[in-house]
């Protein structure tokens, strides 16, 4: 049967298997919270976000990541000045945005729901298909892209040398005024590598305080890493295992619009994907792995803030936690190529409750330098 699976879901599976002595004492009635993981178990498939990765050849300072903040709320760095960064991810909402689909750039139509920058320094590969393999060079991929912000990198940045602040900030943070692509990613890669929620009522229980999670959270979390399997991959400090996945997610009538299917041929087109022309539903990593047993599959994304983030899936599919939590635990949905580490497992309303309650005690405030809000 492995030998059937892609890399990412033989991992997984002994994985699983690895941390099945875990899994077994987890296996507790669910309405028994003090046997719930102890700290060091959770620690050992979850465990603390250690230091921000920094490249080498991007240092972190104040200037820079105050440039780079800068030019993230910049609209002026779209196409038509109407669109920035944080049009799609927005901090009061957890740095994604509350529609089922990203915005788009005026009379264009974005085709998957924005995924959030909480601790985003930590995931590699990034975007939903894994298209990204570097955060400094991720941003001059979304202010070039014609769904997103449509500019011109070269425009942009004659833009930008006409306007002496900007120039400065350059100055500050490079140590001239030189404007190029590579410190513009460098600098707005610098800020994201700020957003870092590191302090959730899980992490206190990780340090050892059993007080820190509810009686309801404490069985949530028994079933999260018994019966649920949710942790097989949503583990490590972030909850993602950063594999690909086709869950069976339901459409949510987003491939019933005309633009939006548009939107999916078109960038299957770009990225090389044959039969992009025939395309009924997004083909996810497939697009740019090429991969057939790819298809339909998208990265995991972490737990980490996941209350301040509805709606969920790659495509908006669920507006509620409650409605995630009962997908899982049906298995998934229909597809061919449906992962087979899917597998349903029942559930009382009072685990589902349970779970939803673990899921809102992974919020937490951000560890960022004040230079940085």
């Amino acid at each position: 049967m492995l030998a059937l699976l892609r890399t990412g879901e033989t991992r997984m599976i002994k994985r699983f298997v690895a941390v099945g002595v875990l899994l077994a004492v987890s296996q507790v009635p669910a309405v028994a919270s003090p046997n719930s993981p102890a700290p060091e178990e959770v620690t050992d498939a979850i465990g603390h976000l250690g230091p921000v990765p920094i490249p080498a050849d991007n240092p972190m300072t104040e200037a820079k990541v105050k440039l780079g903040k800068r030019m993230f709320e910049d609209a002026a760095l779209s196409g038509d000045g109407s669109v920035s960064c944080e049009s799609c991810h927005l901090p009061n909402h957890g740095f994604a945005v509350p529609q089922k689909l990203g915005p788009a750039y005026p009379s264009k139509a974005e085709r998957r729901n924005s995924p959030t920058l909480v601790n985003v320094a930590y995931n590699l590969p990034l975007i939903w298909d894994g298209r990204a393999g570097a955060l400094d060079k991720q941003p001059l991929g979304s202010m070039g892209n014609v769904l997103h912000m449509n500019n011109n990198h070269d425009l942009m940045i004659e833009t930008m040398k006409t306007d002496p602040s900007y120039v400065l900030a350059f100055e500050d943070a490079f140590g001239d005024g030189e404007i190029t692509k590579e410190r513009i990613g460098k600098a707005i890669g610098s800020f994201e590598r700020t957003l870092v929620f590191d302090d959730s009522p899980l992490d206190a229980y990780m340090r050892g305080d059993r007080n820190a999670l509810s009686d309801a959270e404490k069985r949530g979390l028994t079933i999260f890493m018994g019966k649920g399997n949710c942790v097989v991959c949503h583990n490590g400090p972030n909850l993602s295992d950063n594999n690909f996945y086709n869950l069976g997610v339901p459409d949510a009538h987003v491939t019933s619009e005309p633009a939006v299917m548009a939107s999916i041929r078109f960038d299957a087109k770009r990225n090389g994907y044959e039969g992009w022309a025939d395309l009924s539903e997004d083909p996810g990593r497939a697009q740019i792995t090429k991969d057939t047993t790819d298809f339909g599959a998208f990265r995991t994304m972490g737990l980490r803030n996941i209350a301040q983030t509805a709606p969920y899936m790659h495509n908006g599919a669920f507006e509620t936690l409650e409605e995630v939590v009962r997908f899982y635990a049906a298995g998934g949905g229909d597809h061919a190529n449906k992962t087979p580490l899917m597998q349903p497992f029942e559930v009382s309303e009072q685990e589902v409750d349970d779970l939803v309650a673990f899921l809102n005690a992974l919020t937490g405030t951000q560890r960022q330098p004040e230079y940085a809000r």
